[in-house]
């Protein structure tokens, strides 16, 4: 039975024709979207139309974005290990597509999370490197000193927009502390993010293309005096460290580390922390005893964040590859050439791995979920994310006995690939 099928059910003979009719002509509209943009955004509840959809198959073809999308949780493991698959070649495809309009994809090929092989393994080992140098302990107690300071504000049972109020700057007056730049220079910077994020989804255009080529014209203004600053000196900031590493032989140039920056701290911090941060509040709006049994034990933070992260993830699928040679994954034969993403959200619901998928349960454990990609190309901020959610969690659980969300005040962002909240009305 496919996507929009529906039977009449001999349980229920009251079952008009009519809203038999109404009930398929809604899940084909669905079944529609989905083919078009298979991340759903700014829709609802899209975890029922992944469910109907993985059920079917673990893999579907999407024409909107001309490519294959697993919903299975094993044969998204499997993908994100796969050696066979070329984040670059995705990229030619785009650049062939867009022309001259598609510089911005050529850029990205010097990006992190779109390096394949040997390339990638070197400078992953670099960036690991020098995240590890980070003082998290130090950046945990900046981020719940930056949120009580910010939910203070908030009187009595004012309404309120947390993403407003907290979200947008948590992540940037982090960044700052990383980088060692004043958070009122990042502003201008801050601003392009949503464009810089849309030209790395999974449905590209035109808009797409050329608004990623203005937001990286104002990363390079920005970014490039501060590389030149830093280049020779002795810092001891992120960016510092970034720029070369002696021992193992390593100096980025000044485009590999703009697409770095860009891309690994304020495309990942400043765009996913801020939606992660309107879901963890939402969530724990709409499930009140959850809310007050997490604030009656805090030891549940930690599984509390990964279980928001299963949940409703604000990253829905990974960065999309295209296959190397033939591939099999579930009942499908993913040909050399064509291109392949992980919806990351379907997976985590994925009945086969976890129990009552659907439902929100902070001492779910164990917990494997796949927001954080685990593989060839796991995100490397996962630690800094976990973080930043647990220090806003833990303030939150202080400063507010009970949270109502005012849905109808509320706005879904729509982006891509990402979910999340643009505006999130909250009071006591």
């Amino acid at each position: 039975m496919w996507l929009g099928q529906t039977a009449l059910n001999p349980e229920r003979p009251d079952d008009s024709l009519a809203d038999i009719a109404q009930q398929k002509q809604s899940m084909d509209l669905q079944f529609q979207q989905f083919n078009q943009d298979p991340c759903l955004p700014g829709h609802r509840n899209p975890y029922e139309i992944y469910a109907a959809l993985r059920q079917q198959s673990a893999v579907h073809w999407c024409e909107g974005p001309q490519m294959w999308v697993v919903l299975g949780y094993s044969e998204s493991v499997e993908l994100m290990r796969d050696s066979r698959l070329s984040r670059h070649d995705h990229l030619d495809h785009l650049i062939s597509r867009f022309g001259h309009n598609g510089q911005i994809y050529e850029h990205q090929k010097q990006d992190l999370p779109y390096m394949d092989g040997k390339q990638h393994a070197r400078m992953r080992q670099h960036v690991s490197k020098a995240y590890r140098g980070i003082d998290m302990a130090g950046l945990a107690s900046f981020a719940s000193l930056f949120a009580v300071e910010r939910l203070s504000r908030v009187q009595g049972d004012e309404h309120f927009d947390l993403v407003a109020l907290l979200a947008n700057e948590l992540s940037i007056m982090v960044v700052s502390e990383l980088m060692g730049v004043p958070a009122s220079q990042q502003l201008d910077v801050a601003n392009q993010v949503s464009a810089f994020v849309r030209a790395r989804g999974l449905t590209q255009n035109e808009k797409s293309a050329s608004g990623g080529n203005e937001a990286l014209d104002v990363y390079r203004k920005f970014f490039l005096p501060l590389i030149h600053e830093r280049r020779g000196g002795t810092g001891k900031d992120l960016l510092s460290r970034l720029i070369a590493d002696p021992e193992e032989g390593i100096h980025l140039s000044d485009d590999q580390l703009l697409l770095i920056i860009s891309s690994n701290f304020y495309s990942a911090s400043l765009y996913t922390l801020r939606l992660l941060i309107g879901t963890m509040a939402w969530a724990m709006a709409s499930h009140p005893a959850t809310y007050q049994r997490l604030r009656n034990d805090r030891t549940l933070l930690a599984p509390a964040v990964e279980e928001v992260l299963r949940w409703d993830p604000p990253a829905q699928a990974i960065n999309a590859s295209t296959a190397t040679e033939d591939l099999h994954i579930a009942d499908q034969i993913i040909r050399a050439g064509d291109s392949i993403t992980a919806l990351v959200g379907a997976a985590n619901r994925d009945p086969k791995v976890f129990e009552q998928p659907d439902a929100f349960l902070i001492d779910r454990s164990p917990n494997p979920h796949l927001s954080f990609a685990p593989g060839l190309h796991q995100c490397l901020g996962l630690q800094l994310a976990r973080m930043q959610g647990a220090a806003v969690l833990s303030v939150l659980c202080d400063q507010f006995e009970c949270l109502h969300c005012v849905q109808a005040e509320s706005k879904l962002q729509i982006a891509d690939r990402f979910r999340g909240y643009e505006r999130l009305i909250l009071h006591r």
